[in-house]
């Protein structure tokens, strides 16, 4: 599935949708038409290999310096890539993500939304969710400390 981008401009800022898989493929011009602020929702991104990184990288470095960037929704591999690559979301802040939770009891499985701010007032850690099926704790489907790792340094506006 390639690279599909759709932008909403609502006044001064822009609501951007990505989904598919960021490759070598992959492009990202539509991004300068982005407005003074702009929020990116990254949770259909289902794969990004190095070519993509880099195409990606490239394209954010083209956004308009004046275009305050915020990215929302951040799918599993953005946040690998996140925790990998300096830079990897232009410094912009992550304000949600998505997390793959499983429950070890009854082994649901999910992709669930977390608010940064709520996470990091949780002592860095996720705060609990609980199992529709059968009411005990999630857990995350990963190591949480190397998936929360883009957590302890925080990106800047740049």
């Amino acid at each position: 599935m390639p690279v599909d981008i759709d932008i909403r401009h609502v006044g001064d800022k822009s609501y951007v949708e990505i989904r598919g898989v960021v490759d070598e493929n992959a492009n990202f011009d539509a991004l300068a038409t982005l407005r003074e602020r702009a929020e990116v929702n990254l949770r259909g991104v289902r794969r990004i290999n190095s070519y993509g990184a880099r195409a990606w990288m490239d394209a954010l470095r083209r956004v308009a310096e004046s275009t305050r960037l915020e990215f929302v929704e951040c799918s599993s591999p953005v946040i690998d890539q996140i925790n990998m690559l300096e830079g990897f979301l232009a410094h912009a802040p992550v304000r949600s993500f998505v997390a793959p939770l499983v429950c070890e009891h009854c082994d649901v499985q999910i992709d669930h939304v977390f608010d940064t701010r709520e996470v990091r007032n949780h002592h860095q850690s996720l705060p609990p969710v609980e199992c529709d099926r059968c009411h005990r704790p999630m857990v995350l489907d990963d190591l949480e400390d190397q998936y929360l790792l883009f957590l302890r340094e925080p990106t800047k506006l740049r």
